[in-house]
């Protein structure tokens, strides 16, 4: 008679427990979420205060600037200490840091310059910490669960969004009138986010990409004809042999659909780079609005954005990449030319008996156009989560994990690069002839940018 079986050898194997059933994965979420949500508050406490000190658009878009030029100093920095130092330190370091500054800036508040260098102490810490945490998601997930990864990471992002702005910052500045309580509770936050970041346990710095990768790899461009001349930067060389400053660049390069991810990347964080210095003109003149409860009506973009990660996340690897990514942009771009002229729109509508109601929408200033403008930033935020989990499903995916860091870091400093002088400008013109047409040439430019990215 024949021995059984071993048990190991009939059982069928175990499937992986979901993702937030997965310890390194959840606590990185929940250090992403303290941390995101004290983020988020500061930067509309500070919005708010320049706006009331300044009442320009002008000003806040330079608050804006100050919380991304040093991003284009840091943000390379960190991609390389991301990929040389553990990275769990460095997310934990970087919050604590900023943690400190707003302890400082509650012993010593100042005067309206000082918000301005806080602004610039908190984007010198945030590459760091998002450079790292960029290249711990692919280190404690499967190639496989990159694209759900990312969804539920977009999905933290929108929830502390809705938290931040919607209820952290508004009661802490509006009910208390205290701009020291708000300090007070994020600097608490990010020292949980660091906490938690430590929790997170060891980190891999590379992976087997045997077997389970899912996208073919890029075909070796042609060598140029005759063999001679400068090599071009785009080829298979090898990228750690660069300048440290050059590793991230070069490895996005040597893939043209890595490279052509990262450009979509820059192009919806531009955008939205820029946006956040017309929002408050924009909540102001337009919708006629304080500012703080003017937030309130792009809370529904956070509903948005959960609502296309879960779509997102199924579609990331069954659509062509660049079927979902030009259906995102083309979405983000209709609706932000709507959200420009949502008052128009609003009596335009009303002059139809099935909206009529709009005209009767008074709460307050609250009025059609507002209630207009937040059906629109549902979907707009639906937009963005299509085009960002795509896009950074394919870095994490094809970029080396050792490389990781540096990608994400280059990726952030390009996009900070790209808006620098246009928030400004975007900011002084809309002081100039209005928020609404500058917000409609935006709508334009990155509807030609996308095309010319796609067509490349």
């Amino acid at each position: 008679m024949s021995a059984a079986p071993a048990w190991d050898e009939v059982a069928e194997s175990s499937p992986p427990p979901a993702l937030l059933q997965q310890i390194p994965f959840r606590r990185l979420s929940t250090s992403r979420f303290f941390a995101r949500v004290a983020q988020n508050a500061l930067n509309l406490a500070l919005v708010l205060l320049v706006l009331d000190a300044t009442g320009k658009a002008f000003f806040t878009s330079l608050l804006v600037l100050a919380l991304v030029v040093p991003m284009m100093v840091a943000g390379v920095v960190a991609g390389v200490a991301a990929d040389a130092i553990p990275r769990r330190l460095i997310v934990a370091l970087g919050n604590i840091a900023r943690a400190a500054v707003c302890i400082a800036f509650i012993v010593e508040p100042g005067g309206a310059g000082t918000l301005y260098v806080v602004a610039v102490l908190l984007a010198v810490c945030a590459p760091f910490v998002s450079a790292a945490e960029g290249a711990i998601l692919p280190a404690i997930v499967t190639r496989g669960e990159l694209a759900r990864a990312n969804a539920i990471g977009q999905a933290v992002g929108g929830a502390a969004q809705i938290v931040g702005f919607a209820l952290l910052t508004p009661v802490a500045l509006r009910v208390f009138e205290r701009a020291d309580v708000l300090f007070g509770i994020v600097a608490a936050l990010f020292v949980l986010a660091a906490v938690e970041a430590i929790r997170i346990g060891p980190v891999a710095r590379t992976r087997d990409d045997e077997g389970d990768a899912f996208l073919p790899e890029p075909e070796p461009p042609p060598a140029p004809p005759g063999g001679g001349g400068v090599a071009d930067e785009s080829a298979p060389a090898s990228v750690e042999s660069a300048s440290w400053w050059q590793t991230g660049w070069r490895a996005m390069r040597r893939d043209p659909i890595v490279f052509k991810a990262a450009v979509e990347l820059t192009l919806i964080t531009m955008m939205l780079i820029i946006l956040g210095g017309l929002v408050p003109t924009y909540i102001r003149d337009v919708l006629g609005l304080p500012f703080e409860i003017g937030a309130l009506v792009f809370t529904p973009a956070a509903l948005g954005v959960i609502v296309g990660l879960r779509i997102a996340g199924f579609l990331a690897h069954r659509v062509p990449h660049g079927l979902l990514s030009s259906t995102g942009f083309a979405i983000f771009t209709g609706l932000l030319l709507a959200l420009a002229f949502v008052n128009e729109e609003a009596s335009f509508f009303a002059g139809y008996g099935a909206f009529a109601w709009l005209n009767d929408v008074h709460l307050g200033d609250f009025d059609g156009g507002a209630l207009l403008a937040m059906v629109i930033v549902l979907p707009l935020g639906f937009a963005y989560a299509i085009v960002g989990v795509a896009a950074q499903t394919v870095l994490n995916d094809r970029v080396p994990l050792a490389l990781q860091g540096r990608v994400v870091a280059t990726q952030g400093a390009m996009a900070a690069l790209a808006a620098s002088l246009p928030v400004l400008g975007a900011g002084a013109l809309g002081d100039w002839v209005g928020v609404q047409p500058v917000m409609a040439i935006l709508a334009v430019s990155i509807a030609a940018a996308t095309v010319v990215n796609l067509r490349s």
